[in-house]
């Protein structure tokens, strides 16, 4: 049977929120020509703000909601992102001082500044389509995913639309509240908060900061929202492909190493769980769930992207960037680690072509080698009962063929 409410669930990536469109670029028709178009976006930080930018432009066929998509990412730069780091790092040190002398009225609420992001996410999507589209539930619903700040603590998924069938109330077995809304620029901004990084943003009387502390990869509220079926897209795999008994005996970790193992456990193990949740369900289950077919499509292991942005900074005409954008350097500096996971950090914050060119094109390779052959027959591959990792070599198993079940109760 054809899965009438496709979910589909856009983790948050920061720059690596390319990739996710080079994806998308590739599944959307695949999904279109099978008869299994979108009917609910669910996305947490830069998956939100792919997520709004696909319900926003539901109404055109599937090739120009693709093209629009990659357009948009051609089209971002760091200074789309963040205001010069030239005029904002004096303001940060001088209340970072004020706040430790307890000077009144100083307090350091982010280190960058965000005021172009707040453009650019006006710029980008067409907020009144978006409007028309939901009230016409086309899509039938739009989540995004924030976290309390000043509060509770707890994620809160934002949901619009007359078909998400969701009033408000809480999931205490993973944190969650669910909160009917009208999504804003404000919320985009505030599922995209990073901590420390970027300010809190006030949504109401509450703040809200990145959606990707506790619930990075949104599979349970696509869930919770009636979706019969999912296709999740990540910016890191799912299974990581086994040690080589080549490889050399791994270094010590420097700071950056942890740092990155620091993300990990906050973004992608999460997901894990929550993937191998949905399968095993599927492997005790009796009756009374419903099936949940699924995809998940995420790069070969977790340093791909990493590699991809050190390799984008070293290439030719570093100095005529460096002059066009200043704060490059200092990027290249600060984030780009010499440790095993080195550009791991960089490509979070690297907005710039040759990086946001090669993760699209990264992401249109791997959701082909997921497909395979099975994008050329009319139905979609749903379902696995086990995830075999991508490869970086050429010849690539497709992804098993199983059925999962579950219930969103089951989620935890």
């Amino acid at each position: 049977m054809t899965p009438q409410r496709v979910a589909v669930i856009l983790a948050g990536a920061g720059a690596r929120g390319a990739y996710e469109a080079g994806v998308l670029a590739e599944l959307l028709p695949y999904l279109d020509r099978a008869g299994s178009r979108p009917a609910l976006y669910v996305g947490t930080s830069a998956g939100a703000l792919n997520a709004t930018m696909l319900a926003s432009t539901a109404h055109l066929s599937v090739d120009e909601q693709v093209a629009r998509l990659l357009r948009a990412w051609r089209s971002i730069r760091v200074n789309d992102v963040l205001e010069p780091l030239a005029r904002t790092t004096p303001l940060a040190l001088t209340r970072w001082a004020g706040q430790r002398l307890a000077v009144p009225g100083l307090r350091l609420h982010g280190v960058l500044g965000t005021r172009p992001l707040a453009r650019t996410v006006g710029r980008l999507v067409d907020w009144p389509r978006l409007r028309a589209n939901l009230d016409r539930a086309d899509p039938a619903a739009l989540a995004v995913v924030a976290t309390s700040a000043a509060g509770t603590g707890r994620s809160v998924v934002f949901v619009d639309g007359p078909g998400a069938g969701v009033a408000a109330f809480s999931d205490d077995s993973r944190p969650i509240d669910y909160s009917p809304a009208v999504i804003t620029p404000g919320h985009l901004l505030a599922s995209a908060a990073i901590p420390v990084l970027f300010p809190p943003v006030r949504l109401g009387p509450d703040w809200f900061l990145d959606g990707g502390v506790r619930l990075n990869t949104p599979i349970k509220p696509a869930l919770a929202l009636g979706a019969d079926a999912v296709v999740v897209i990540a910016t890191h795999p799912a299974v990581p492909p086994p040690r080589s008994a080549e490889a050399p005996p791994p270094a010590p970790p420097d700071v950056d190493d942890c740092v990155v193992q620091l993300l990990d456990v906050a973004m992608v193990d999460p997901m894990i769980e929550d993937l191998r949740t949905l399968m095993k369900i599927n492997r005790l289950a009796a009756g009374g769930y419903r099936v949940v077919p699924f995809l998940f499509c995420g790069p070969p292991d977790r340093a791909s992207l990493g590699e991809l942005a050190t390799t984008a900074y070293g290439r030719p005409g570093g100095l005529l960037r460096s002059v066009l954008n200043p704060d490059l350097p200092l990027f290249g500096v600060v984030l780009g680690s010499r440790g095993t996971r080195r550009g791991d950090l960089l490509s979070y914050l690297l907005f710039e072509p040759g990086f946001i060119d090669a993760a699209i094109e990264a992401g249109r390779r791997d959701a082909a080698r997921l497909l395979g052959d099975a994008a050329d027959r009319a139905a979609v591959p749903w379902c696995t009962t086990a995830i075999a990792p991508l490869r970086r070599a050429a010849a690539v198993s497709s992804v098993p063929v199983g059925r999962a079940t579950a219930s969103a109760d089951e989620m935890r």
